[in-house]
């Protein structure tokens, strides 16, 4: 599996580009906000990549962020949704909309992407409203409404408290938590997780 590509650009296209490394030019299908990244041609460029693997063909698809193709990864797992499906969604909506849609069980947005109808709308959140970690998804100027700030720095507050460091804590308390935990249950999960309880 290629995780990312690190070389020089040579083509862009509408969907797709080639980056040149070790004198080999691979073409990357890429999603829109991968696209608006992109540095000119013939500067150096490192984008993170999936390889899509047929009997009939291999695909190479771009990411900007490891949050991005982290959520490409996600809704690959849903049935039905295929890696062309993920990039098109992916293209037609910034990523913290498409998170918060899955947390508030909202099938509008991803149903208002081309070609993405509402029963895989509702699939997708069905699939994957219990395994999207909002905090997955952060990244700057990508705001993810997860509701749950408060309850993760209270969590943060007390595992600290038990002799934690404070990014040991909080990193600990992101892995386990999901959008609707209170801090009690967040603290509760780190220390399961830590074989403390």
């Amino acid at each position: 599996m290629i995780g990312f590509i690190k070389g020089i650009l040579r083509e862009k296209d509408f969907d797709n580009i080639v980056v040149e490394t070790g004198g080999i030019g691979f073409q990357i299908f890429v999603t829109n906000s991968c696209m608006a990244n992109m540095p000119n041609i013939d500067e150096e460029v490192k984008i993170y990549t999936y390889m899509h693997v047929r009997e009939d063909e291999m695909t190479l698809y771009g990411f900007v962020s490891p949050e991005e193709k982290r959520l490409f990864m996600q809704l690959i797992t849903v049935s039905g949704v295929g890696s062309k499906t993920a990039i098109q969604i992916l293209s037609a909506e910034r990523m913290g909309a498409i998170v918060n849609s899955i947390i508030n069980e909202d099938t509008s947005v991803i149903a208002g992407c081309k070609g993405i109808g509402k029963k895989i709308a509702e699939r997708i959140i069905l699939e994957l409203k219990d395994k999207i970690k909002p905090f997955d998804y952060i990244i700057p100027n990508e705001p993810i409404n997860i509701g749950t700030n408060e309850n993760l720095e209270d969590a943060v507050v007390v595992l600290t408290s038990l002799g934690l460091t404070k990014n040991d804590a909080t990193k600990r308390a992101r892995e386990v938590m999901s959008s609707t935990d209170s801090a009690e249950t967040i603290v509760a999960k780190v220390l399961h997780d830590m074989g403390n309880v």
